[in-house]
């Protein structure tokens, strides 16, 4: 039978959670989780030529209680020669003046004190009983697709070596492997949401059904492979505008996860009712408020979010047509007065100036290649909230520049080039 040391092998295997060199910061409280994660890394210090940093914060809840587990773990480091780091706050003040709770105030500090030591990974004790416990909580508040899928095994350098262990296989291999630890007492206590879900939900599911914290662990890994391919799928319609036409025959919860993909891209998670007012306007014209000036917009063939003073760019053009042999005498004034020229006897029809619009691409001189504008602007990382403020100067056949950027081949002036037009562009982020 598998002992916990090869099941927490499988885990790091399954995510790839650590390599040969790595340097890696162990947040350690001193309670039996974090107790165990530090005895397995330490028993794969040699094999993969481990660095370990122990760091601890002392959240200064508890008085002297809190004190003593942090004096136990530096205690600890230090008779098994690992480095330590501490951090101390007092969490219940600081948390007030932060306006947040004090488990949610606790939970930034320390990933903020771990993530300030420089290292490839911060390994952190969350257990599938974290898990599950974290999953009950999240649906008795309301929650999506996604946050059913719980905390993540890996989520960029933060690695979670006991996700797959349950509480009772933590206790049996700290018994087994006689590891010391402190015991929080403040866990009995059901002052705070998630003790109660511990101590009371928990404990009458269990004898429902033993295996209860097992068959919520099947759930969370169908839920977060069901949540990927959903948001892979949405991933295709996600630009710097969404695309009606294209998003009009998805199914709802692919369309869903290309607003909230979007969203994303302003710093912006939507709840449930903004969400449903977005969507919404998949179906119509209109706006609606996201977050302060920040506004959601939809006309015929896109939807888009901007603030309110920029959704509809306007653009001061002043344009003089003259002769290539005039240009060429005149052209260091010509250069101060005038950002645009191009051969006037090469454009198709008339010439105007507006905002990015999908499927615009430009073909570069320089490179001899055509190039959307989305990747052109990617490219240059010009933020997403700023691209609809960048003139693009078109004519009746289609793009022919993009203002201050580039020129489009197709009317480069050349040795035949008769006529230049000079075009200055102006708007109330442009001078």
């Amino acid at each position: 039978m598998m002992n916990v040391i090869q099941k927490i092998d499988l885990t790091v295997e399954k995510f790839n959670m650590l390599k040969s060199g790595d340097t890696v910061v162990a947040g350690v409280s001193g309670g039996k989780d974090s107790m165990l994660m530090l005895y397995y890394l330490l028993q794969k210090l040699q094999e993969l030529d481990l660095r370990i940093i122990v760091a601890n914060v002392e959240h200064g809840i508890r008085g002297q209680a809190s004190i003593d587990d942090s004096a136990f773990v530096e205690r600890f480091c230090k008779e098994n020669g690992i480095e330590f780091r501490m951090l101390k706050i007092n969490a219940e003040k600081e948390a007030v003046l932060a306006g947040l709770g004090v488990e949610e105030y606790s939970r930034q500090k320390r990933y903020e004190f771990f993530s300030s030591i420089e290292c490839d990974k911060i390994a952190t004790a969350h257990s599938l009983s974290d898990n599950v416990e974290t999953v009950i909580f999240r649906l008795a508040r309301g929650t999506s697709l996604n946050g059913l899928g719980g905390i993540p095994a890996v989520r960029g350098k933060i690695i979670r070596p006991l996700i797959e262990l349950t509480s009772d296989e933590i206790v049996s291999a700290c018994g087994e492997y006689k590891i010391d630890y402190v015991t929080d007492e403040s866990n009995f206590e059901n002052v705070y949401s998630r003790n109660k879900i511990r101590n009371e939900v928990v404990p009458i599911l269990k004898s429902i059904n033993p295996n209860f914290e097992n068959a919520v662990s099947r759930f969370i890994n169908s839920a977060a492979e069901d949540e990927s391919f959903l948001r892979s799928e949405a991933e295709k319609y996600v630009d710097s505008v969404i695309n009606l036409d294209e998003c009009r025959g998805l199914d709802v919860s692919v369309k869903k996860r290309v607003i909230e993909l979007y969203a994303e891209r302003f710093g912006v998670t939507l709840d449930e009712k903004h969400l449903t007012s977005v969507l919404e306007l998949c179906d119509k014209t209109g706006k609606t408020q996201i977050k302060g000036s920040l506004f959601a917009y939809a006309n015929k063939t896109q939807l888009y979010f901007a603030n309110a003073d920029e959704t509809e760019p306007s653009f001061e053009v002043e344009s003089k047509v003259v002769d290539v042999e005039v240009y060429k005498r005149k052209l260091s004034l010509y250069k101060k007065e005038f950002t645009f020229v191009c051969d006037c006897d090469k454009i198709c029809g008339n010439v105007s100036v507006r905002a990015r619009q999908e499927g615009d691409a430009v073909t570069l001189i320089s490179r001899n290649v055509t190039k959307s504008l989305k990747k052109l602007f990617n490219e240059l990382k010009i933020p997403v909230n700023e691209r609809n403020k960048v003139p693009v100067i078109c004519d009746d056949r289609g793009v022919i520049g993009v203002y201050g950027i580039t020129l489009d081949k197709r009317v480069s002036i050349s040795g035949d080039t008769k006529r230049c037009l000079l075009m200055n562009i102006k708007s109330e982020d442009i001078s």
